[in-house]
């Protein structure tokens, strides 16, 4: 695959790609691991793609998203190990996620959700608070509601 490598992770919940950026040690490991074990816990499908370098490629207007070869099916458990977990190959982009410390977040933006440029594309763009993936989930459910209207709720 070609294109651009970008330090995130991304997770594939029911059926939307969801890559998640932030600051080395901002907890995109642990919310990796939230949303796959809320989804599951709904029963739907979840599964990592990346954790920590994802390589994003534009193919006939959506963002396709894999992991490198070295780490495929590994996710760290920080201060530990590499761990390894089940993994799916590619993701198509849908939300974009970005952790950012709680105190310079608005506690109610005028756009909640945002929009970023990635590779040519365009897609939708949530603030979430690192190091709280509680509120991290309720933000992404409530995200998804919007974005993926009349479908299930994935988590």
């Amino acid at each position: 695959m070609t294109g651009q490598s970008i330090h995130a992770n991304c997770v594939i919940v029911g059926t939307c790609g969801v890559l998640i950026r932030g600051e080395a040690g901002s907890g995109k490991s642990l919310l990796s691991e939230t949303l796959i074990e809320a989804a599951r816990a709904r029963g739907h499908f979840a599964a990592l793609v990346a954790d920590d370098r994802v390589l994003l490629e534009a193919d006939d207007g959506r963002l396709l998203a894999r992991a490198p070869e070295t780490i495929q099916g590994r996710i760290e458990v920080r201060g530990f190990a590499l761990e390894d977990i089940t993994y799916e190959p590619v993701a198509r982009i849908r939300l974009v996620i970005d952790l950012k410390p709680l105190e310079t977040l608005e506690r109610l933006p005028d756009m909640a959700i945002d929009q970023d440029w990635l590779a040519g594309i365009f897609l939708p763009a949530i603030a979430c608070p690192s190091h709280r993936p509680a509120i991290a989930l309720r933000q992404l459910r409530w995200a998804m509601r919007r974005l993926l209207s009349g479908g299930p709720d994935y988590i």
